[in-house]
Formats: structure tokens, sequence, C-alpha cells
């Protein structure tokens, strides 16, 4: 018998008892009532939504400002509050949470687009415990059906009320936190090794697209590709039986499209939203009308002008327009000067920075698969941890 089935038989032999989160605490809500100006005059921290939605544990480490006037209400978090993004474009990364697992030394608020739920009795209930399970299948389910919309997901606040999670005696807890800490761990050191190889390959690949104008002719990229921009898609016209991926304003695909607009092979995208990401296929896909795509001349070998550009992501994304629909104008794009060396030179560099990019990308091979297996071991067992008989 392992230490944590002796711990459900000497503290919970009947079975685990599950409350509501109505019972459990109180929502509140995020900053509310600001403009603009106030988050780039800024001088006091606060968590932003992709704080929320990426950590299991808050960072606090935060470097994003918002201004706040001394006699100004507003909510700040506090140690073990549970926080929760509001909306999301899919029902399923709707309600995803962090948890305030630290003391913070300064107040620090939650941005708008999140809200936060608010223990009455903090001693029930460990922060590393309540981390892992509002990420469970079980309560992530609950959450999901909490969801409703069209075209955005919002989460109903009266519905999650009704949302339960076990709640095991806190020796239990404990060791459920030992456990998948290990895994965890684990998978944040082969995220770290993986980090580091990338920034080698990034150094490497910077220094040799580093060409000097004195041995290597340079051009406007508008007169050495064949640019075009997208087409719209709606959202209703994307199914899962679709021959092509769609992209619009990121790299992250919005689903399949039974058709695309790009005549015939077509081996380049960037992004032209809000992301002003890079992207190369080798696959025909669906350019949407926030993307731009690119076909290489005679003289331009299209990997060598992914890998160029990817030097120039940092450039392309302060170039996006702030605004209320964010952009990355056409204008930056054509006239951003390339290098064009010789097609040999172009094919050499190609061959190096492929095999650099197979050791940290291959998701069939090396440290991003290690690191997808741990991830899933993870997810197994944490959800077969934290399923447990309810008590009658």
């Amino acid at each position: 018998m392992s230490k944590l089935e002796e711990l459900l038989e000497d503290y919970c032999p009947d079975g685990v008892e599950f409350k509501k989160l109505s019972e459990l605490g109180t929502f509140y809500s995020g900053l509310s009532g600001k403009s603009k100006k106030d988050f780039s005059d800024g001088n006091t921290k606060f968590v932003t939504y992709m704080n929320v939605y990426k950590n299991l544990a808050v960072d606090l480490n935060i470097s994003d400002l918002v201004k706040i006037s001394e006699k100004e209400r507003q909510n700040q978090i506090e140690f073990g509050d549970i926080l929760f993004t509001g909306s999301s474009e899919t029902p399923d990364e709707c309600g995803l949470t962090s948890v305030v697992t630290k003391e913070a030394t300064e107040p620090i608020y939650l941005n708008s687009f999140c809200f936060g739920l608010r223990l009455k009795d903090k001693t029930i209930l460990t922060p590393d415990y309540t981390k892992y399970v509002f990420r469970s299948h079980n309560v992530r389910k609950q959450i999901i059906r909490t969801a409703s919309g069209v075209t955005r997901f919002n989460v109903s606040k009266a519905k999650m009320q009704n949302v339960e999670i076990p709640v095991p005696p806190l020796p239990v807890q404990e060791e459920i936190v030992r456990i998948l800490d290990m895994f965890t761990e684990l998978t944040a050191e082969l995220t770290a090794e993986l980090t580091a190889r990338k920034k080698q390959y990034e150094y490497y690949r910077d220094q040799m697209l580093e060409l000097r104008r004195e041995n290597t002719p340079y051009a406007r990229l508008k007169n050495k590709v064949v640019m075009q921009r997208g087409v719209r898609v709606v959202r209703t016209q994307l199914s899962e039986e679709g021959n092509y991926l769609v992209f619009q304003n990121s790299l992250t695909p919005l689903g399949h499209f039974d058709k695309y607009n790009c005549d015939g092979y077509t081996p380049f995208v960037i992004a032209a939203g809000a992301a002003a990401e890079v992207g190369f296929s080798n696959e025909p896909f669906w350019a949407a009308d926030d993307c731009f795509y690119f076909d290489g001349k005679n003289d331009l070998n299209n990997r060598f002008l992914y890998f160029y550009l990817m030097t120039k992501q940092n450039y392309l994304k302060s170039k996006v327009r702030k605004a209320s629909v964010p952009r990355l104008s056409r204008n930056v794009l054509e006239n951003l000067e390339i290098p064009v060396p010789s097609m040999d030179v172009q094919k050499e560099i190609v061959n190096i920075l492929d095999h650099f990019d197979t050791l940290c990308s291959d998701i069939s091979d090396g440290l991003p698969a290690e690191i997808e297996a741990r991830q899933k071991q993870y997810e197994y067992y944490r959800d077969k941890l934290l399923t447990f008989k309810r008590k009658a």
C-alpha cells in the first residue's frame, strides 16, 4: 500500500468531501474603469491575462504596471487566491486558473479580463493543492460547461458557484502535492535545458545571418518575393474535416478549411496581426486576411528567407500598430532590407540551421518529445490522484 493510500484509509475511509465554490469562497473582479493611458503610465503591478493563462502558480516577478491612485478602490490579490481567465475564443480555454502560492510583498492587482476566488477559510485548502485540482480533468470539465458564446466564450460566475472540487484532509493534499511536484520539477528541468539549446541555436543563427553589406548584396523584400495577402475566413466556414490549416493573426491555427487561396505550392507565411509571427510551411495552407504570404523569386531560397526573418522577429513586433485592431503594415514588410548572397551560400546556411532546428524542435525526437511524454505522464497521474470516492 502506498503512502497516499494509507493516508486516505486513515483520514477519509468513507470517501472525500466535495464542496461547491460558493461554499468555499467569494468571487471578486479584476481592475475596472481603466483606460489605455493608465497602463502606459503605471505605478503599481498587476497580474496579466497571460500570467494566469500560462502558469499553475502566479508568477509574482511582474513588470506590468497600471496607474492606481491613493484613494482608489480596486481588488488586490492575496495569498491563496485562485485567479480565473474570464473569456477565450474557445470554451476549452475559458476559466483557466493560476493560484497565488506566495505572499506578495507589495500591492498587486488583477487585470480586467480575469476574476478571482477568495477562500473563506484558508486553512482547509493549501494553495499548492488548489493549483493542481483546478487544472484537473474533472474540475476543468465542470468549468468549461459554464462558458457560453458564439465567436468568443465567457465564463458565467453564477454557474461557477456550483462547480465542485474535492477537499481531502490536509495530509492527503500535501502528499498529492509532493508527488505532482516531482513531475512538474522534472518537466521544468527538461524545459530549461531545451530553452538553453534554443538560445544557443538563436545565437548561431543570428551570427550566421549577420552578413556584412560590403560582402553581400541587400535588397528590399518586395523586390525579391511574390507577396500576397490572405482572404477573409469566417468561423462558420471552418471544420475539422477541412484539408488545410487556417492561419490568421498568429501562427496558432484557427482550424481547418476545405480549400486554400494560395496559387499552387506556397512554402511560407508570416502573420501580420497582433502577433507578427514568422512561420514556414511545406504544406498548402489557408492564409486569412490578417496574414501575408511570400514565395521567393529565382535568386532567393524560401527557407533562407524564413531564417533571416526570424532574426527580425523583435523588430517586426515593435512595428505592430498599437490600435483597437493591432496590425503589421504591408509597407513595413515590403521595405524591409534582406541580404541576398549567392544561392550556394543560402543553401549552406539553410543546411546548417536546419540541423540545429531539428535538434531543438523535432517533436518526434529529443527533448521536445521527452517533455511531451513527461507532460502526458503528469496529466495522467494528476487526474488519477485527484479522482476520489465521494463521501456519502
